[in-house]
């Protein structure tokens, strides 16, 4: 049986309030999902953050740089760098903005067709 992460770690949040151990828990879900199953650890550790009062199904944000929608002032700033020096590279722009060298490259071939 094939279930969302959601939906499995939904199971390990209702079996851990039950008071069921980690090895009892990972057997039925081992017995339900069969190799859609989580594994062994993951069951723990979902199961390890229910317990200390954890109530959110979702795994936690990861750090890293934020994703930033192309905007029409992001355009108009490359197309201004691109204007002033011909010569300007993608990793320059890049550099200069703080965003991706792919956010750089969609913007130079997608939207200004250069």
């Amino acid at each position: 049986m094939q279930a969302s992460k959601k939906e499995q770690r939904g199971v390990i949040r209702f079996l851990a309030a039950e008071g069921v151990g980690g090895r009892e828990m990972y057997r039925r879900m081992k017995a339900v999902y069969g190799e859609y199953s989580p594994s062994r650890s993951t069951v723990a550790e979902w199961r390890k953050r229910f317990l200390e009062g954890c109530e959110l199904l979702e795994d936690d944000a990861r750090p890293g740089q934020a994703n930033r929608v192309i905007t029409a002032e992001m355009i108009a700033e490359v197309h201004d760098l691109v204007l002033n020096n011909h010569r300007v590279t993608v990793h320059e722009i890049h550099r200069l903005l703080g965003i991706s060298v792919g956010t750089t490259r969609t913007i130079m071939h997608q939207h200004l067709k250069i």
